[in-house]
């Protein structure tokens, strides 16, 4: 693991761990995970999707404030509790991992939710009938209770399907069948 993907899992897990302590000890108008989420997805949309501002971020020689001036205009009702956060990045010059410090985060909450997201690419177009059966199924094979999921299709597997989560691929198509025979012969 590299030094900038322990310092944006570290970022994430501490800024999830306080939202979840504030709640516990005052019961006032504090953000929940969910909203800090929220907030840190739309941060990191913005980051991602403009060029212009990704460059800016990116770029050492803009000081921190003005970046972090940018989102508070771009974004003037975020939470006290992510506006402080973004201060905090902000004194150390952290602003440009707000994209990899969302992605931590969101897996957090997954975690916090016990949801998995699987990636699942077929042969052919999904009927909805097979739906329902296909969620419970990759509910027990996941052993979570939600599933997130992000079906794709791909005519050259030829048949079967390719399903991904957690870091696990499982290669049930025909195509892997078909190169698995031509390099054994």
């Amino acid at each position: 693991m590299s030094i900038n993907n322990k310092i944006t899992a570290t970022y994430a897990k501490s800024l999830f761990q306080n939202v979840q302590n504030s709640k516990k000890s005052v019961d006032s108008f504090l953000p929940d995970v969910f909203i800090v989420e929220e907030e840190l997805l739309l941060l990191r949309a913005i980051l991602i999707s403009s060029e212009k501002l990704n460059k800016v971020f990116q770029n050492p020689t803009h000081s921190e404030q003005q970046k972090l001036n940018i989102l508070l205009n771009v974004f003037p009702g975020l939470t006290i509790t992510t506006k402080s956060f973004l201060k905090v990045l902000t004194e150390r010059s952290h602003l440009s991992l707000i994209p990899k410090i969302s992605d931590n985060y969101t897996k957090l909450i997954l975690q916090f939710k016990n949801t998995v997201k699987v990636k699942l690419i077929t042969a052919s177009p999904l009927e909805s009938k097979i739906g329902k059966n296909l969620l419970e199924t990759l509910k027990t094979v996941t052993k979570s209770s939600e599933i997130v999921l992000n079906a794709a299709y791909n005519p050259k597997l030829l048949g079967g399907i390719v399903l991904e989560y957690n870091s696990v691929a499982i290669d049930a198509s025909i195509l892997k069948e078909f190169s698995l025979f031509f390099t054994e012969t």
